[in-house]
């Protein structure tokens, strides 16, 4: 009986509480090793609407490692939330090249937006 009852109370308590949106994105470009060529663009676009929107973040990586290796990347990332609460876009672009004669090429661009009545502007 007891058991029936927390059942029931957690249950209205899940589906009562508001729902949120929320988008990540990972993209990463590595050309690693000896004399290897990694290229690639990339297009991330998030968007979350609701009472509770966001967050959205975006994880964009390019890395040559090793012995004479070439890493290129295009990224492009447009991030909007909108809600009665809306919530910060986050994104993080890093290029790195690492060991004896690599080159890592990068180009990106980022775009964000946030609105709501009580939100962070």
């Amino acid at each position: 009986m007891i058991r029936r009852s927390l059942f029931a109370a957690a249950t209205v308590v899940l589906l009562s509480a508001p729902a949120m949106a929320q988008n990540v994105a990972d993209v990463s470009n590595t050309a690693a090793g000896i004399g290897n060529k990694a290229f690639q663009d990339a297009t991330v676009l998030q968007r979350s609407s609701g009472k509770f929107a966001g967050p959205n973040v975006a994880n964009v990586s390019n890395l040559a490692a090793g012995i004479g290796n070439k890493a290129s990347q295009d990224a492009f990332v447009r991030q909007s939330s909108k809600g009665l609460f809306s919530s910060d876009s986050t994104a993080n672009v890093s290029n790195t090249a690492a060991g004896i004669g690599n080159k890592a090429f990068q180009d990106a661009f980022v775009l964000q937006r946030s609105s709501g009545k009580f939100g962070k502007r």
